[in-house]
């Protein structure tokens, strides 16, 4: 049981497609995202109240805008070999993950009158999913789901803000989220077929009985890892923006979270492999001279019976939810003709997913998950130049991956290192900014060289082998002056 929940969160908090590193998203405002992001020192739009709340004040109106990112991962993943059969590893071919366009909005409004702003802002800074057909479960047990890894996690901020100029050059910004975190989760979880590894007389007769006639023992026993919940938290954004000059901005910003609290429930059900025609008859055999004793005969028919057996039905778990903290600082410079240049640098506490405790309903620890994610480091810079009908944005960011390769697995596809660029541009129309952006993500193949079992030596941590990853991301956006 202990295991079937360490399983159950480990997936919680790694699940979802990634484009930064962890599971952080940042497409959150047009304008922001067309710049790469390098937005703490500009800021002075809707969205701001996400990347620095102190700009709204160098602003004046009542202000809307709204973003729609559109997402289209490719991730591949080509497993390496465990103990010569493991069902991931079924085939020496790159599988990819099921195609998917995943939709992102975020909004707010805004009013400014210079000397005080106030207004209430919405995004989901973490989240999305993945599903794939990864298992080549047809000669194992056909009735297991043809999809075996599917996901989708959703985090959602609803944040008031408010922004006060303390001097003409120098104001701050305060934003309260309030945190809603919404989770499914199916995924095989893999244990050790004890035919696989047992040396007592029988099994290691009829695992040669098998191998003689090239049928496989199974090395792993197969479970399906059902799981629902969400949660309510709570965070803060922090932002202060300074203009030493009037062509030279300064701003920095600090994005908290508390642990959001879960409370789910989740079913396991255990898939027995199917008899590949040579069991039953080894078996019969080795009883009928008498090497197989009547229980034993029935413990390893069970073990390859074809069976689906329930082992969990909605038990009730809790778990604290980190999502980590943000720090950045920014520069914005003006002083050249019709030319932003700004430039961020952001450090995200990953390290805060290291020891996650999982409880049951009466608070009693029943397990822990050791994740070891690594803080990140991200460095960018953007451009915005403006025409006489019309804006042009460019953008870079490079940031590491948080993920470790003994945690490593397909439902993370937070795959290497990566350079991103991006392209865009906005039109006016009357009291309307429409805006038009292109992002693609450049990250290098890797491979997880081992394979990692878990601290009970009984499942597999990770999952080795080659990962690619290719990124696409579209976004239109619309900002309204009123």
């Amino acid at each position: 049981m202990k295991r079937m929940f360490v399983t159950v969160i480990a997936v919680l908090v790694i699940a979802g497609s990634l484009f930064a590193a962890g599971v952080e998203l940042t497409g959150i405002g047009a304008r922001a995202t067309s710049m790469g992001g390098n937005y703490r020192a500009v800021s002075n739009d809707w969205s701001g109240m996400f990347w620095n709340p102190a700009g709204l004040v160098f602003s004046k109106g009542l202000k809307a805008g709204v973003s729609l990112e559109f997402i289209k991962p490719t991730v591949g993943y080509t497993p390496l070999p465990l103990y010569g059969q493991q069902f991931s590893a079924t085939s020496a071919e790159n599988i990819e993950n099921e195609p998917k366009t995943f939709l992102v909005p975020a909004a707010g409004v805004y009013y400014s009158n210079e000397k005080m702003a106030f207004g209430i802002g919405f995004w989901a800074p973490f989240g999305l999913g993945a599903k794939w057909d990864l298992l080549n479960t047809t000669a194992y047990n056909s009735n297991y789901p043809e999809y075996d890894f599917e996901d989708d996690l959703k985090i959602m901020v609803v944040q008031p803000t408010f922004a006060y100029k303390l001097r003409d050059n120098l104001s701050v910004g305060v934003g309260v989220k309030l945190i809603y975190a919404d989770i499914m989760i199916r995924k095989p979880n893999f244990s050790l077929n004890p035919v696989a590894f047992r040396s007592d007389s029988a099994t290691v007769q009829l695992r040669t009985a098998l191998n003689a006639a090239a049928k496989s023992p199974f090395d792993q026993v197969l479970s399906e890892v059902n799981l629902q919940g969400d949660g309510l938290g709570f965070g803060a954004n922090i932002g202060l923006q300074w203009k030493p000059l009037e062509t030279l901005t300064l701003g920095a910003s600090f994005r908290y979270y508390n642990d959001v609290p879960l409370d789910g429930k989740f079913s396991v059900d255990t898939y027995y492999p199917k008899d590949p025609g040579n069991v039953k008859p080894t078996l019969d055999y080795l009883k009928s001279i008498g090497k197989l004793s009547a229980e034993k005969y029935q413990e390893l028919m069970g073990l390859y019976s074809g069976a689906k057996v329930p082992k969990y039905s909605n038990i009730e778990v809790k778990a604290d939810l980190p999502l980590p903290m943000n720090v950045g600082f920014g520069i914005a410079y003006t002083g050249i003709k019709n030319l932003l240049v700004s430039a961020d640098v952001a450090m995200t506490q990953w390290s805060s997913w290291e020891v996650i405790d999982v409880n049951d309903a009466d608070g009693n620890q029943v397990a822990y998950l050791t994740e070891n994610w690594e803080d990140g480091i991200r460095m960018g810079v953007g451009l915005e130049y403006s025409l006489s009908f019309a804006k042009l944005y460019a953008g870079f960011y490079n940031e590491p991956r948080a993920a470790i390769d003994e945690t490593m697995q397909p439902t993370i596809p937070d795959v290497n290192s990566r350079n991103t660029v991006t392209a865009g541009f906005s039109l006016p129309l009357g009291p309307t900014q429409i805006y038009f952006m292109y992002e693609h993500i450049f990250m290098s193949d890797y491979t997880v060289e081992e394979w990692t079992l878990d601290a009970e030596g009984t499942a597999w941590d990770n999952m080795a082998g080659d990962y690619t990853m290719n990124v696409n991301n579209f976004l239109i956006g619309l900002d309204w002056a009123f």
